[in-house]
């Protein structure tokens, strides 16, 4: 079974303004440029394809919709969080952009080219398996699916779970909710194969140290607290930096990816196909 995480919430405290803070990014530039650092950004230049429609479903801020945007490709960013569709409207105008559920795409069967899902699918508790089959449903035959979905690395298996079982998995359901799934290779292979999606290649999927997604969100998901200010609760929120590493934390995240890439990747990037006709 994937390995969930859960966070302290509240009643009133919605768990997904976690994930809504894409539309509040300060540096617009300094966020698309941190495509450049990410260990895959060559499979992206290599799987997307050219000659069709491509949609990233739940697109957040937009750093890779308009990468390959400005490379080419025929980008339609989907999300559901109107406030980070709205900043991206006002970022990149020449980009379209949809409001939308990845368990509900507004395409016909067989429509896209490709499709880029991003850090998404994970969040339901119910599992990806509605998403998936979505996904399955809108891609033309021989169409791409690129798919990333948080990596239980070797660190986290040994580590960083324990931490979680102790400190928030045994609250579930009495003021801790759930957040993610984080998935080893063959679990969410499994689950590709069974929405009838054929997985190509796996990838290592995190920025480049003294950046590090992974260590920077466990961290982070490890410190949120509410913190009484008068007769009312205030979530305190960390903030990831720009997912930037100091001090021992940077020389641990080099070590480890100079050692192996996969022992402290945030994400697996998944590189699939609908099977059917070729490209």
């Amino acid at each position: 079974m994937p390995f969930a995480i859960y966070v302290p919430f509240f009643p009133g405290h919605e768990p997904n303004v976690i994930f809504s803070r894409e539309a509040e990014i300060a540096d617009y530039s300094a966020y698309l440029a941190l495509a450049e650092q990410t260990t895959s950004a060559a499979v992206f230049e290599a799987e997307v394809p050219a000659d069709g429609p491509v949609v990233d479903a739940g697109c957040g801020g937009g750093r890779w919709l308009v990468r390959l945007h400005q490379r080419g490709r025929r980008m339609i960013g989907l999300d559901m969080h109107r406030p980070v569709l709205q900043h991206l409207r006002e970022q990149a105008p020449a980009v379209p952009v949809l409001c939308a559920a990845v368990t509900a795409l507004p395409f016909q069967a067989d429509a896209l080219a490709a499709l880029i899902s991003l850090g998404v699918v994970e969040h339901t508790e119910a599992g990806p398996a509605a998403a998936l089959r979505e996904f399955a449903r809108v891609l033309r035959p021989g169409g791409r699916l690129l798919l990333s979905v948080p990596f239980n690395n070797l660190l986290r298996r040994l580590v960083v779970n324990h931490w979680y079982r102790r400190y928030n998995s045994r609250w579930a359901g009495r003021g801790y909710y759930f957040v993610e799934y984080r998935f080893t290779r063959r679990e969410i292979l499994a689950a590709l194969r069974r929405a009838g999606i054929r997985p190509l290649s796996c990838h290592p999927h995190d920025l480049k140290p003294p950046h590090n997604v992974g260590l920077v969100a466990d961290l982070n998901m490890l410190s949120i607290r509410f913190e009484q200010e008068g007769a009312a609760l205030r979530l305190r929120l960390p903030h990831g930096g720009e997912w930037r590493l100091q001090g021992w934390r940077a020389l641990a995240a080099r070590l480890l990816y100079r050692f192996s890439p996969w022992l402290g990747a945030a994400e697996i990037l998944v590189v699939a196909e609908k099977p059917g006709a070729s490209r």
